[in-house]
């Protein structure tokens, strides 16, 4: 069962994340995924080098084909995808939006669907290959609704600043 990312009368009234605070936040990320991709790609050298049979010559240091091959890059795939995914699912944040403030949940405050959430990830790619354009649609439209919150029925809010005691 699905837990609410606030009650859903409080998400809705917070204020819609513009197309500047969203890229912001997904440069963020794109560190953390660098780094993720650093960790894959260590392990994938150390097992394909170990287990042998890859094409992986110690002497010749040639690991191309052990870092350049489709299964590689599947699995590169998979650490964004579960980065993405996993942060969406669990608290409905990144680091990146965590570090702008920024929530993303169903229009009702709900968190996402594993549906959505793939959704999301897919025509927010398709988004970033058209230059960003589905990202600065959000300034053509009165609610702000980028690409992936039309196509994954969701929603990027603006959480309020925690109160220092």
């Amino acid at each position: 069962m699905p837990k609410p990312a606030n009650t859903p009368k409080e998400f809705n009234h917070l204020p819609v994340a513009g197309p500047a605070r969203r890229l912001m936040a997904l440069m963020y990320d794109a560190l953390i995924v660098g780094g993720l991709w650093m960790v894959y790609g260590f392990l994938a050298i150390m097992v394909a080098s170990t287990v042998g049979g890859l094409n992986c010559n110690p002497e010749a240091m040639d690991y191309t084909p052990c870092v350049g091959g489709p299964l590689y890059r599947l699995g590169l795939l998979a650490v964004t995808g579960g980065y993405l995914f996993w942060s969406w699912r669990a608290a409905g944040q990144t680091i990146g939006m965590r570090a702008w403030r920024l929530m993303v949940a169903n229009n009702n405050g709900v968190q996402l669907s594993w549906r959505q959430c793939i959704v999301r990830a897919v025509v927010a790619t398709a988004s970033l290959a058209c230059l960003g354009l589905g990202f600065f649609w959000g300034y053509f439209r009165k609610d702000g609704a980028t690409w992936q919150d039309l196509a994954s029925d969701s929603e990027m809010r603006i959480l309020p600043k925690k109160k220092k005691p």
